[in-house]
């Protein structure tokens, strides 16, 4: 599946998703990033270790250090799609909150743990919504996550 299919299946998901709740655009505390690894290489390659610099936090470079040219590239993409899908479950509470505000780590398993700055955290509980969970998939050329918050306890 190329980049373009997965993103168009993906909004067509979450498009229907929320037309079953009768309400416009994606449900509130859900979030999808695709990015094209191929776009992304080529960024790397051009900017180099500048841009890896801008969107991990030390980290998360290291933690995509290592094994292979083609893991580092992949990791990054999966943490750039995480970080995104992170900020689109915030809605408009995760507006101007920049790369470092949201770390992709890892669980005693190996899954993805997102940690928040404390502005970040603040735009969670402003959003209504509590914990974070998350999932990354890599396939070829692309990276997808979704995140998914849960709402707060009243």
């Amino acid at each position: 599946m190329s980049a373009d299919q997965a993103v168009t299946a993906l909004e067509r998901a979450v498009r229907s998703l929320g037309a079953a709740e009768q309400s416009p655009g994606p449900p509130p505390g859900l979030g999808v990033d695709v990015v094209d690894v191929r776009r992304l290489r080529a960024a790397v390659l051009r900017r180099g270790d500048a841009l890896a610099d801008r969107l991990l936090t030390p980290t998360e470079r290291e933690l995509c250090r290592g094994r292979s040219g083609r893991y580092r590239v992949q990791c990054l993409a999966g943490r750039v799609a995480a970080k995104e899908a992170v900020r689109k479950t915030l809605g408009a509470h995760g507006e101007g909150l920049g790369w470092q505000d949201v770390e992709i780590g890892r669980g005693a398993r190996g899954e993805p743990v997102p940690r928040l700055s404390e502005r970040a955290e603040r735009a969670l509980r402003d959003a209504g919504l509590s914990r974070l969970r998350l999932s990354i998939s890599h396939e070829a050329e692309v990276a997808v996550a979704v995140a998914m918050a849960v709402p707060a306890a009243d």
